[in-house]
This record gives structure tokens, C-alpha cells and sequence, in this order.
């Protein structure tokens, strides 16, 4: 069942994000069952909203590329995971 997945790191910036994502080579590489991948600030504050094909997808991704990606550029991973809000998709259209 395709999810949505929103995530607000604190204290992220578009320096950190970019080179998050320029380590975990999502650029070349997409990850595998990502449908969709929006970031951007907030209210101050980055937000990070993707849909994916399943909940296993996106943990496949995080334990395997990003959660490495994230302690290479900042050098430890963060204390804890960010606040996140995961659900499950009715519907998905994709034109």
C-alpha cells in the first residue's frame, strides 16, 4: 500500500539537505520505490514530504542510504528520529 511520508528534521538547512542527498546519490540513482520527493521550507522550519510504493521501500532507503548519508555529512546521526507523520494513501493518480 503506497504511503506518504512528511518529515520535519530540526535545525535542517538546504546546505545540509543538498549534501545529504548529493552523499546518498538520489540525484543518479533514485531509490526504489519512490513515487515522489518534495522538500522545502515551512515556516521557518524544512519539511520533507515523499509518497512511496510501501513503508518497507522508504525503511529500505533510510536504514541502506540515507540514515549512512546523514552521519557522513554531519558526522554522527542525529539523537532520535525527527518528528514524522506516516499514512497511508487512499488513492494516487499520477498523470
Amino acid at each position: 500500500m503506497a504511503i506518504i511520508r512528511i518529515v520535519r528534521p530540526p535545525m535542517l538547512t538546504a546546505e545540509l539537505y543538498d549534501a545529504v542527498n548529493e552523499k546518498a546519490g538520489v540525484d543518479e540513482s533514485p531509490p526504489e520505490g519512490l513515487m515522489m520527493h518534495t522538500a522545502g521550507e515551512v515556516d521557518g522550519q524544512w519539511q520533507i514530504v515523499d509518497v512511496w510504493e510501501s513503508e518497507e521501500a522508504a525503511d529500505r532507503f533510510g536504514t541502506e542510504r540515507l540514515g549512512p548519508a546523514i552521519e557522513s555529512v554531519m558526522g554522527a546521526a542525529p539523537p532520535g528520529p525527527p518528528p514524522t507523520t506516516i499514512y497511508e494513501l487512499h488513492r494516487v493518480i499520477r498523470p
